[in-house]
């Protein structure tokens, strides 16, 4: 696959060149970021470099939180953040780890030189590396809880570890001469397994291991001749033993790893480039030019962008992975954060709601067309409850309605006796309670209602309890003397004269 060039879409600048002296006086000048690591989230990075600062950045807009900017003694070596956000740790002179909510600096070691370190998967445990000498903390506590691992004489020099991801196991690389790869039992701190080289030229650079996914391999660069490792193995975590092919596609050795959480993305870096691998079936799927030696290199949490520094610079870059690789690894591709344009705010037209109002309307005039308009509308707007099939109760309406009006009879003033339930369609009983409801002249005539009169008390005693003075005018018809006409209604009982006593009159209900 020909080789192409990426453009970073954020450029971090802010870190300083470093000068060290050498015996005899002798001192040079570097320029360089000597570690990076993603927040979680990946919307901030940690950064610590040989100007004795660790800086944090804001990924979206491409700027240092000055606030948060961290100032130690010497160089840094290594930086890292835990998985859940909580622990910032830098290593160099000093093993210092910071609490990211309360600001809280602890120093876990001073006066060992730490090249490399690693934080567990569940973000309890950290290990850090020193000389031939690996130990394990406990980042609540701050103590030791394994080692120190006192590795073979040989093993000196530079030196990367990784926690499996059961934090049970510790893979250790040291690249010196030879190279060894071991595997280490947290709880025991008994060697379990290892693998060596020939004795070979020392590298004077430090090359990630990595455990894949359920722990059941290794990866790394290593080399089975006298020459500097420029091909990616993947080794059985029991054994040593190799799985699958190499990643072939490297002529210079491999100077950094990055591998994606899910084990599928895989991007490596030499003198000249940075290639992506297709994990799974060892594919190269893109390669990329760089102007220097990459000298840090990871991959964002969701494995859809790279960062790296470089050993001429002290710059930060940040790159988008390109649309066609995440296709090919089963990730699509998203809109990505803009750090120049801030965006704006879109502006929606009002969104107007019609407002019904509570208020009954007024019941139609008389006119027959107008009423049957109206009826076929009342209709259409309940066809839900008519289609149903079951028949609706005339007192089931909203509490908020107004109360129906009761039937009237024309020929008196008392209120009509309900007519008992009778098994009928929906339509009819739809129709019923429409009837009942409005005092519209229909073609079906009303049921005949008894007309009755109910004295309260004779006249004499209604005056005399209110305290009125006795009328004496004959020309006034009492109570008492009053004869009602006769009934319209011919079934209805013959009534006789209240006299105002009890058991005398038809309206006596006393027993």
């Amino acid at each position: 696959m020909a080789s192409s060039s990426t453009r970073p879409i954020v450029t971090l600048e802010g870190h300083e060149p470093y000068v060290i002296h050498y015996p005899e006086g002798k001192h040079h000048e570097y320029k360089n970021v000597s570690s990076i690591s993603y927040f979680p989230d990946g919307k901030q990075m940690i950064s610590g470099s040989g100007d004795k600062t660790i800086r944090r950045w804001n990924l979206r807009d491409g700027k240092e939180i000055e606030k948060a900017r961290g100032v130690c003694e010497n160089r840094i070596n290594a930086v890292g953040v835990s998985r859940d956000g909580r622990w910032v740790v830098a290593a160099g002179w000093q093993l210092k780890v910071s609490e990211v909510e309360t600001g809280i600096v602890r120093t876990f070691n001073e006066g060992d030189w730490i090249d490399c370190i690693d934080i567990s998967a569940d973000s309890t445990l950290l290990a850090s590396a020193h000389f031939r000498t690996v130990r394990i903390w406990n980042l609540n506590t701050g103590e030791i809880v394994a080692g120190p691992f006192n590795l073979d004489d040989h093993n000196v020099g530079h030196i990367s570890l990784r926690f499996s991801e059961d934090s049970r196991k510790l893979a250790v690389m040291s690249y010196w001469k030879p190279y060894v790869l071991q595997v280490w039992d947290v709880q025991t701190q008994k060697l379990v397994v290892q693998k060596s080289t020939p004795d070979i030229l020392p590298m004077h650079l430090t090359v990630p291991v990595f455990w894949t996914t359920k722990d059941k391999s290794i990866v790394t660069a290593f080399t089975f001749t006298r020459y500097f490792p420029t091909t990616i193995y993947e080794f059985d975590a029991s054994t040593l033993k190799t799985v699958g092919a190499p990643f072939k596609g490297d002529t210079d050795f491999i100077t950094n790893l990055a591998l994606s959480h899910d084990s599928v993305l895989l991007a490596s870096s030499s003198f000249d480039a940075i290639k992506l691998w297709a994990f799974q079936s060892r594919q190269l799927l893109a390669s990329f030019d760089v102007t220097f030696q990459i000298l840090s290199l990871v991959l964002s949490p969701d494995s859809r962008q790279l960062a790296y520094t470089n050993w001429d610079n002290t710059n930060i870059y940040i790159c988008n992975i390109p649309a066609n690789v995440l296709a090919s690894i089963g990730l699509a591709e998203e809109p990505q954060p803009s750090f120049d344009v801030i965006p704006r705010p879109v502006h929606c037209k009002p969104v107007i709601v019609p407002i019904v109002s509570s208020i009954p309307r007024p019941l139609p005039t008389r006119d027959p067309r107008t009423f049957k308009q109206f009826l076929r509308n009342l209709l259409s707007s309940r066809m839900d409850t008519v289609r149903t099939g079951v028949p609706r109760d005339p007192l089931d309406f909203p509490a908020t309605s107004p109360l129906p009006r009761p039937l009237i009879n024309p020929n008196g003033n008392s209120r009509s006796t309900p007519a008992p339930l009778t098994t009928q369609s929906p339509f009819t009983s739809h129709s019923h309670r429409l009837s009942m409801r409005w005092p519209f002249r229909t073609r079906q005539a009303l049921p005949a209602i008894d007309v009755v009169d109910v004295p309260l008390a004779p006249a004499k005693l209604r005056y005399a309890a209110a305290g009125a003075p006795s009328n004496d005018d004959d020309s006034l018809i009492r109570d008492e003397d009053y004869v009602p006409p006769p009934s319209h209604n011919p079934g209805s009982r013959s009534g006789s004269v209240n006299t105002g006593e009890h058991g005398k009159g038809r309206f006596c209900f006393c027993l």
